[in-house]
């Protein structure tokens, strides 16, 4: 029944991953041609995004939100923290890790990152009634949610919570 719901292979261009991927791939060039002004890297301005929706991570797991090595967010991290936008302080759990929290410098920073956002999505979703945005984000939390069973060691998890 699923099959028959989805565009022919004759027409890939219709299919639900490539219109994903497709306009994902639009929104992150957009929104970071928008941020560069600001003097951040597209890497810089979405560890600071993440750092402020999980203030306290460590470097491994801000380098799993950003998919991207260890040793890479270490630089990256390097480089937040000589421009006074992010702090490194001790983990009070193991006293070889160390916490990653922004500044107040970050603050301003993060502010225009979001009005930058807003004005991004009002283009975006523009035609879009209030209803449809909330039913748009909740189609795709539900599929974030499905897809997390087919990551690897997730489909255990999966089947254990069942």
């Amino acid at each position: 029944m699923l099959l028959k719901s989805m565009p022919s292979r004759s027409d890939p261009g219709h299919g639900i991953g490539f219109l994903l991927a497709d306009s994902s791939r639009m929104l992150r060039r957009i929104f970071n041609e928008r941020v560069t002004p600001l003097g951040l890297t597209q890497a810089q301005w979405r560890a600071l995004v993440h750092l402020s929706r999980n203030e306290g991570l460590n470097q491994v797991s801000l380098a799993d939100l950003l998919e991207v090595q260890p040793i890479t967010v270490a630089r990256l991290i390097d480089k937040l923290v000589a421009a006074g936008l992010v702090e490194r302080r001790p983990d009070p759990n193991d006293r070889r890790a160390l916490r990653l929290f922004l500044t107040e410098q970050a603050t301003p920073l993060l502010e225009r990152i979001w009005d930058i956002a807003e004005e991004t999505y009002s283009v975006v979703l523009a035609g879009f009634s209030p209803e449809e945005c909330e039913l748009l984000a909740d189609m795709m939390a539900r599929m974030r949610g499905n897809l997390t069973t087919l990551l690897p060691g997730c489909a255990s998890r999966a089947a254990a919570t069942k």
